[in-house]
């Protein structure tokens, strides 16, 4: 009997633990499943708007001169000094080379001596004339011999005005024997030197004119379509960086040759004081402006297996919202369907998320 109720009572402990082994596990797992809070990732985000947004694009080319007159002797001599060089600057009115002078002296006081002779017959037949002319009226000479005195008068008259022409024209030679700037403008070239014997129309410098500049920018064939005439460029140069000019579009040439498929986009501007030909140039061309556009930051676009999408957020749970987008501007893109412009997105710890995700925002941009 003792026996018996010794193997009850072993049985029925063994089935006590057994039970209280299959029944812990579950107490436990619904314990922690209890305790532990939902874990939230923590990220920034930013009031989405619509804004006016400029579809550009960059070019970098080159300042060139519109302008490259030659300076020319306008009479004939040895060059004597130059006063230019290549690279100075030069103004309108500044002396630049001198010829020899000797020739035109003496043709000068050449023409001076005539016009004195001429000047001295002049007056002595006019007082002649003056005193003919009481004595025909007395008719104590006669008209013919007055006649030909008022003649001769005549006669000096007209040579007297031409020798004063060519005094003029010998006068003026000596002048053009010293070569004045017609421009202002950088000396590109010295075309002749000291010493040099030139002729009429004998290049003497060559001068580049920087008060007007075009500037040239290189684009590629495929852009040709979207640039027309008329479109505004903003201009920068390392020369005056924080000057930065305005224009427009004047011309559009194809440059296509067997290594490269290019336009150059051509405007002129007003030399703002610093721009130099030969620099190079920023060149920054709207190709479009669009009103009420919603662009986001760069860092709020993720890519997914359902595409391109932005985390909208709600109540602090966030909303995948797949997007169809459009222009890339510095650090943005612009949204083009998807978004209505008004919505919260999530943009720092974008990729870390999941459509129905816990957030914690830290700041707001």
């Amino acid at each position: 009997m003792s026996k018996s109720l010794t193997c009850f009572a072993f049985m029925l402990t063994v089935f006590t633990v057994m039970s209280g082994c299959d029944d812990k596990p579950e107490q436990k797992e619904n314990a922690t499943a209890q305790q532990a809070p939902k874990r939230s990732t923590i990220v920034t985000t930013t009031q989405v708007k619509a804004t006016t947004i400029e579809v550009v694009e960059h070019s970098v080319g080159a300042l060139e001169s519109i302008f490259k007159p030659e300076v020319s002797a306008e009479v004939e001599g040895r060059i004597i000094a130059g006063h230019a060089k290549a690279g100075e600057r030069v103004v309108v009115g500044q002396l630049l080379v001198e010829l020899d002078t000797e020739d035109y002296s003496i043709a000068e006081r050449g023409a001076q001596a005539e016009v004195a002779q001429l000047t001295a017959l002049y007056d002595n037949q006019q007082r002649t004339v003056k005193r003919y002319t009481k004595l025909v009226e007395s008719k104590l000479i006669s008209t013919d011999r007055y006649d030909e005195a008022k003649a001769q008068l005549d006669a000096l008259q007209e040579q007297l005005k031409a020798a004063r022409q060519r005094l003029k024209q010998k006068q003026r030679g000596l002048t053009k024997t010293r070569v004045i700037s017609p421009y202002t403008g950088v000396v590109d070239a010295e075309l002749a030197s000291i010493g040099d014997f030139v002729k009429v129309g004998d290049p003497l410098l060559r001068i580049t004119k920087i008060d007007k500049l075009r500037a040239r920018l290189p684009l590629p064939e495929t852009l040709a379509p979207r640039i027309s005439r008329g479109l505004e460029v903003r201009l920068v140069s390392p020369l005056d960086p924080d000057t930065t000019l305005v224009s427009k579009i004047m011309e559009i040439r194809p440059i296509v040759g067997t290594s490269n498929r290019a336009i150059d986009v051509l405007t002129i501007v007003d030399n703002p004081g610093k721009w130099q030909p030969g620099a190079s140039v920023t060149g920054t061309i709207v190709l479009e402006k669009r009103a009420n556009a919603i662009t986001v930051p760069l860092a709020s676009l993720v890519l997914r297996p359902a595409g391109k999408v932005v985390y909208v957020v709600k109540d602090n749970i966030v909303v995948q919202q797949i997007v169809e987008t459009g222009e890339y501007l510095r650090g943005r893109v612009e949204v083009i369907s998807g978004l209505k412009g008004d919505e919260t997105i999530v943009v720092n710890g974008a990729g870390y998320l999941t459509d129905g995700a816990l957030i914690t925002v830290s700041n707001s941009n």
